[in-house]
Order: C-alpha cells, then structure tokens, then sequence
C-alpha cells in the first residue's frame, strides 16, 4: 500500500470518527445536567442541578442522591463532625417542569439534604420548589419567581382552562406548604406572569424561609 493510500485511509477513519462522536453528543441523555462531586476534605457531598428541568432528570437525581446519601452516612460514621454528613445540592437552572421540580423537591427533603444557589448562579421559576425543599438553604446567587405556564396539552376551553390552572394553583400551594413556607410566597408567584420575573431580594427571601443560616460551601485547599 503506497503512502498516499494510507494518508487517505487514515484521513477516512478520522472523518468517521468524527461523524460518531458528533451523533453520541447529540443523543446524551437529558438528565447530563445532573452532576455528583463525591465528598473530599473538609467539603460535603455535592450535588449540582443546572440547566432546564425535564422528566429524566428525576430519574437520574434520585439515583444520585442515594449514592450521596451513602457516602455522606459512612464518612459521618468514620469521622463525625459538624457537616461530614452534609449533602448540598447546589442550583443553577431557569426553571422547567414544575412537576419534575416537586419530585426531585420530595427526594431533597426526603434526605434532608441542603440547597444553595451560590454566588453568580440563579434559580428561577420551577427551580424555586428545588431551593424551598433544603432542610437548609444558602443564597449567594439571583432567585426569581412568576406564576407557573400552562401546559400546552391541546386544552382549548375557557373552562377546561380554568380547572386547569387552579389545580396546578392548589398542588404548588400545597407543596410549598408542605416544605414550611408562608402562603405569601404562592401569593407573591401568582401575582407575577408566567412571561415575566420577580426578582426577590435579600429582605424578600428572608420574610419567605427561602434562606437559613447554613455555612457557605468551604473551598478546597490545594497541595
């Protein structure tokens, strides 16, 4: 084989790996967005949610905070200390499904794990449920809240809308009261249009329980 043909050979295979790698990246799966950082040092587990929130996702978060929960209760065992058993799940999303959000909310609260929105991150609309399920929760970032978008599931009715929106109206409620929050924070939503954002303020996340004194994330030492 002359070395011409073997350049060419080789450039084939090189296109045709390219070609595969660029159809695998298309087809990952959604729930990528969900990323583990097992525990190391003085730093806890760690659980990062960023990007829109899609069915998948509850899948795959709740396979990962399991694997968290494990390793948080055996490094707790094996040193107990204040925050080796900690779990935070740090948020960076503009929201989604609500549903998926309640759900992954349960399995938070579930393990009582802690949320955080660290600084230069921002939590907002669905994302919002996520923050209120930390059994603590930290705000370093941006938080923004509107009402919840109907979803276009084909109901054309005035009516059939409006039983609609009050059911998504009474669920959301119920959660947020489940996770311990004040009715006014609901309030607060549904006065703002699904197209738009309220931005909340430090006085703001406060008066809702969406910040409790929890310690910031410590940074790891290098060698």
């Amino acid at each position: 084989m002359s070395r011409i043909s073997i350049v060419m050979r080789g450039l084939r295979i090189w296109r045709s790996s390219i070609v595969l790698m660029a159809a695998s990246a298309c087809i990952l799966p959604a729930w990528a967005r969900v990323h583990y950082q097992a525990p190391t040092g003085n730093r806890p587990a760690l659980i990062l949610i960023k990007g829109e929130l899609v069915q998948a996702d509850v899948e795959a978060f709740t396979a990962i905070a399991e694997t968290a929960r494990q390793a948080a209760a055996n490094r707790s065992s094996r040193a107990p200390a204040h925050g080796k058993g900690l779990v935070n799940v740090a948020l960076d999303s503009r929201g989604g499904s609500i549903w998926v959000a309640m759900s992954i909310g349960r399995v938070i609260r579930k393990h009582a794990f802690m949320t955080r929105v660290e600084t230069g991150a921002s939590c907002v609309s669905a994302c919002v449920y996520l923050l209120a399920a930390g059994q603590g929760r930290y705000v370093g970032g941006r938080v923004g809240i509107h009402r919840p978008y109907l979803p276009n599931d084909g109901v054309t009715s005035a009516r059939a809308k409006k039983a609609q929106y009050e059911g998504i109206n009474a669920q959301t409620r119920q959660y947020l009261e489940e996770m311990g929050l004040p009715g006014s924070l609901h309030d607060r939503m549904m006065q703002t249009a699904p197209d738009r954002v309220t931005w909340l303020s430090a006085q703001d996340l406060s008066d809702y329980g969406l910040t409790m004194l929890i310690p910031a994330t410590p940074r790891a030492v290098g060698p």
